[in-house]
């Protein structure tokens, strides 16, 4: 049997003995209760190991909380507890009307990506947009040592055009790896990381040169960079696109929650349900 219920077991065992008549129960402060099921979620994430341990501090520290919410109702001031029950009473009210006025808000908004809006966004703050480092859009293959036609794909690699492209993904079956797509821009730093055998000097010859091959004793790795930006200048749109639908979604939440909170007060002053003096 599980170590972790066999220690429950016995915790239920002892609540029992000591006047738990319905055996519900782990322990109890005054007229508190810690029961079964709330002691189980509080037991999640345990390992046998740790269990013991882990069920004492989830009891203790249960019993903690209770004991000092006791004595603070005993020994703290009439305007400090006043004050407590203020901010509680101000969070829920809080918590309540944004939780409200979110899923109003998610019901409502249109989340279907605008090009254009895009575009008017990234044109308006470009200057939040420069880069802190290289970036590029690149291509390479992983070629095995025994590969028989490492001129020809060296040759269409470095060269890359439509046709070069069909033939290259057309044995790609060949390759021990390979990445084609164009799409995607990787910064120095992941660069650096993906491909390891790189240092300053290579890493220099690729760039002045795009491209760059390395050969250890089980592979021959070919790398050709097709486009490239440079740090300080601002980023492609393409870097950026996931950041810009952030900002996107975000203005069109404010809009929405604007609009949401016109339309509840106009509602509430017609129905006379709200009046200002």
């Amino acid at each position: 049997m599980n170590k972790f219920f066999i220690i429950i077991s016995i915790l239920f065992v002892g609540c029992k003995m000591s006047g738990d008549e319905d055996g519900q129960n782990v322990a109890r402060f005054n007229d508190s209760y810690l029961n079964k099921s709330d002691f189980s979620e509080l037991m999640t994430n345990f390992s046998e190991e740790d269990s013991v341990v882990k069920a004492n501090n989830v009891i203790n520290n249960w019993a903690i909380n209770k004991i000092l919410i006791e004595r603070a109702k005993l020994n703290l001031t009439e305007s400090r507890l006043n004050e407590i029950e203020s901010l509680v009473d101000d969070y829920r009210s809080d918590l309540l009307s944004d939780s409200y006025l979110e899923a109003l808000v998610n019901s409502t908004i249109n989340l279907d990506i605008d090009s254009s809006e895009i575009q008017s966004l990234f044109d308006s703050n470009k200057n939040l947009f420069l880069l802190n480092e290289d970036i590029y859009r690149l291509i390479f293959v992983e070629l095995p040592q025994d590969f028989s036609d490492t001129y020809e794909v060296r040759k269409r690699i470095r060269r890359f055009n439509e046709k070069d492209q069909y033939f290259l993904d057309s044995i790609s079956f060949r390759y021990n790896n390979y990445s084609f797509d164009t799409k995607i821009w990787v910064s120095e730093k992941k660069l650096l990381n993906e491909f390891d055998f790189l240092n300053s000097y290579s890493y220099r010859s690729l760039k002045n040169y795009n491209f760059y091959q390395y050969k250890d004793s089980l592979s021959l790795y070919l790398i050709k960079i097709v486009d490239s930006a440079i740090k300080g200048e601002i980023s492609p749109i393409e870097n950026v696109l996931s950041t810009l639908e952030y900002m996107s979604l975000n203005q069109r939440k404010k809009e929405v929650m604007l609009k949401i909170k016109t339309n509840i007060l106009k509602d509430a002053l017609i129905n006379n349900k709200l009046e200002i003096y």
